[in-house]
């Protein structure tokens, strides 16, 4: 039988913004090519910012519409700023 849990960790967090991203990279379903093509015609690179996690993985967001948290040891993750409203409250 299940059991129910309740998570009571605190973190830091803020609106992700414009400076908080490790790094831009390219949105899924382009390619390195679309990317070079879009130089190439000056029509601006589709480039979406991620942080880099615990896990060594891009995390993609967007500025403004997620929260970047912080845990116990700086480690980092976004969540959707709709999801964070709900289920977090300031202490």
């Amino acid at each position: 039988m299940y059991k129910k849990y309740r998570k009571t960790a605190t973190v830091r967090a803020k609106i992700f913004e414009k400076g908080d991203e490790d790094g831009m990279t390219i949105p899924e379903g382009f390619t390195m090519l679309d990317a070079m093509e879009n130089d190439r015609y000056k029509c601006g690179q589709p480039l979406v910012p991620y942080i880099s996690t615990l896990e060594n993985q891009k995390h993609r967001g967007e500025f403004g519409k997620h929260y970047i948290c912080f845990g116990l040891y700086d480690e980092k993750w976004l969540v959707d700023k709709d999801i964070f409203e709900r289920t977090y409250e300031e202490v």
